[in-house]
């Protein structure tokens, strides 16, 4: 029986340190029936030189600007010719067999649509630093919410006809475009299948890089889940404007306490949030209109 045919898609921008130890680990699951496509956006380090080294092993590769992300991931879904999808970032790289457990999973008769895997994170010299498993939502409200629901990109595939039915990833959203896809999937009533294995492994960043790549995704989760709000009943409605209001005091403070002096924050600190002056919170939110 002929195996389903993977498209693994790679976007990349200035990540040579990092891309070939993506590449190799989705050329070293030796997977016959295997589509990879890397989108460079224009890179200026060494970045097309390494993927040169692999121009014979991988499907294609192209390089010039492009919108983000989000966009490269598209134009790659657009030349994609595979049965199922997924992408690794550099510095995403995927555990042995990943592939050929996904296409027993992904194939035949009770074949999954959209599967997804747990993922650990690894140090710079390779060593195993966490892991978290995956989870799957309880409901469309709850993964809005940040209730239930795991769902790490780098170890979830997607059959290529959701791409059709459900449409590709959004480009206005590059801090959480694949969390949108999920409750677009969520919301048109699919679900993911969800295993305790771990798929795939991630380098950890350093903590400025990530609380701020956090900042960013609760707050376009935030816009993401306005987008979904009037879907729900009146009941789930309610519960998720609460709980966009916590999400957007807890990350005024948190830029409030990357951004701004002591003097604003030490104004909040001891007493809720919802006590401080409207000045208070606007300084917190826009410390550049203060300054200015």
């Amino acid at each position: 029986m002929t195996r389903p045919r993977i498209c693994i898609l790679t976007p990349c921008l200035n990540q040579a340190t990092v891309l070939a130890q993506t590449i190799e680990s989705v050329l070293e699951q030796g997977y016959a029936n295997l589509e990879y496509i890397i989108m460079d956006g224009g890179s200026t380090d060494d970045s097309h030189q390494v993927i040169r080294q692999y121009e014979d092993k991988i499907t294609s590769w192209c390089s010039g600007h492009n919108g983000g992300v989000a966009d490269a991931l598209n134009r790659g879904i657009s030349q994609c010719t595979g049965d199922i999808i997924a992408y690794l970032q550099p510095g995403q790289t995927y555990l042995p067999n990943t592939l050929n457990l996904v296409a027993d999973l992904m194939s035949g008769e009770h074949a999954a649509s959209w599967l997804v895997g747990s993922r650990q994170t690894v140090d710079a010299d390779g060593r195993k630093t966490h892991s978290r498993e995956s989870s799957r939502p309880a409901g469309l409200v709850e993964y809005l919410c940040g209730e239930s629901g795991y769902l790490p990109h780098a170890s979830s595939f997607w059959q290529t006809n959701l791409f059709y039915d459900y449409g590709y990833f959004a480009l206005d959203l590059q801090a959480c475009f694949d969390y949108e896809l999920n409750c677009r999937l969520l919301a048109s009533g699919e679900q993911p299948q969800v295993i305790d294995m771990i798929l795939s492994c991630e380098q950890s960043h350093t903590e400025s890089w990530q609380a701020q790549h956090q900042i960013n995704a609760m707050t376009q989760a935030i816009e993401v889940a306005h987008r979904y709000e009037l879907m729900l009943s009146m009941t789930d409605r309610i519960k998720l404007i609460r709980n966009i209001g916590y999400r957007q005091r807890f990350s005024a403070i948190q830029q409030a306490k990357m951004r701004t002096g002591a003097s604003l924050w030490a104004k909040v600190i001891t007493k809720p949030w919802w006590l401080a002056s409207s000045d208070i919170r606007h300084a917190l939110i826009h410390p550049e209109k203060v300054a200015a």
